[in-house]
């Protein structure tokens, strides 16, 4: 996305030095700046070390009906820093200390990553 309204932008200053920019080149620009959405992934990490493997994730398109969609059985990526390397950015990194799950067996849910991508 970013890449197009560069693009959008360099053709509309090319044609303000050649006294030839609209009002549609600049609503097409406006247009597509008002396209991009957030997605937000909640990836469930083994530990806090951005290599290790996921447990469980969750993956919210505001475009998409309400409940979260899994894209498939498996993970979408084998660890965070690799969506991290696919353009997602972490805007929340784990807390182990708000949470206690000594006895039960998934306690790497408290492992929670937040990570948001425009597109």
């Amino acid at each position: 996305m970013k890449s197009a309204i560069k693009e959008w932008l360099n053709d509309c200053t090319k044609k303000l030095n050649a006294g030839e920019l609209t009002e549609e080149d600049l609503s097409a620009v406006q247009a597509a700046l008002n396209s991009e959405k957030q997605l937000i992934l909640y990836l469930y990490s083994k530990s806090t070390n951005l290599r290790s493997p996921l447990g469980a994730w969750a993956l919210y398109d505001p475009t998409a009906p309400d409940e979260p969609a899994l894209p498939s059985q498996d993970p979408p990526y084998a660890s965070v820093l690799d969506a991290v390397r696919d353009g997602w950015r972490i805007v929340q990194f784990p807390r182990p200390e708000l949470y206690n799950f000594s006895d039960v067996k998934n306690a790497y849910l408290s492992f929670e990553f937040i990570l948001e991508k425009i597109v």
